[in-house]
């Protein structure tokens, strides 16, 4: 399979046109789940789908992140890559939604990402929604360092996924903004993207680490057989 422009454009119209419909009712609860998603896993899906189960989301945006906001990342698969294992990971599942808000104009993302920037044109899609940001602790902690921060709190709520052993006791707001947030317990998956990463290196079994569709591609691709990244 040969990933061209056109094929972006393909599926983003499809993708659009699941969203169009939706976007129709009123109040919509809407999950936003960011991330390099190098390659997106069964960890990142239970996580989504826990989340869209315990705060009744009507949708869940998966957002591969274009560049990363505070680092170039060497070895980063290209985001063509990264949004298709998207897309293939949510087919089958109508709640979720493969995302290009982070893709740039060129559909190549290769622009920085901030999530402020995001959020907003989320908000601009459906202005109506109720919107949850889906992020892990280690990622919650430093929130009060990112672009915006102070404003990104107005425009959506967090929902703070944890791992066992997390220390909860000492968080009752967001770090240095002041917002309320909710924690997403009992969800843990023994799988990183690292691992899996090192694992396809060695022509090593993806089963049970990511959906079939996405070891599939990742096979048929070649990902990661020739990358020094962990």
């Amino acid at each position: 399979m040969r990933i061209t422009k056109l094929t972006l454009k393909a599926i983003k119209r499809a993708a659009q046109m699941a969203v169009d419909e939706r976007m129709r009712r009123k109040r919509l609860r809407i999950g936003i789940f960011g991330g390099t998603f190098d390659p997106v896993h069964n960890g990142h899906l239970a996580v989504a789908r826990a989340a869209r189960r315990r705060f009744r989301l009507d949708l869940v945006y998966f957002i591969p992140c274009g560049r990363p906001p505070h680092k170039d990342r060497p070895g980063l698969s290209s985001f063509l890559h990264r949004f298709v294992m998207v897309a293939l990971a949510c087919a089958g599942e109508p709640a979720f939604i493969p995302s290009l808000l982070e893709a740039g104009p060129d559909l190549q993302g290769k622009q920085r990402s901030y999530s402020i920037d995001t959020v907003r044109r989320l908000r601009r899609l459906a202005p109506r929604a109720e919107l949850h940001f889906i992020l892990g602790a280690d990622a919650f902690i430093y929130l009060s360092k990112w672009k915006d921060a102070c404003r990104l709190v107005w425009l959506c709520r967090f929902i703070v996924a944890t791992r066992p052993g997390t220390d909860m006791t000492k968080w009752r707001e967001a770090p240095g903004v002041g917002t309320v947030f909710s924690w997403l317990r009992g969800v843990h998956v023994d799988v990183s993207a690292s691992e899996i990463r090192r694992r396809a290196r060695a022509g090593r079994s993806l089963r049970g680490l990511v959906p079939a569709s996405v070891e599939g591609y990742i096979r048929k691709m070649k990902l990661y057989r020739n990358s020094r990244r962990a």
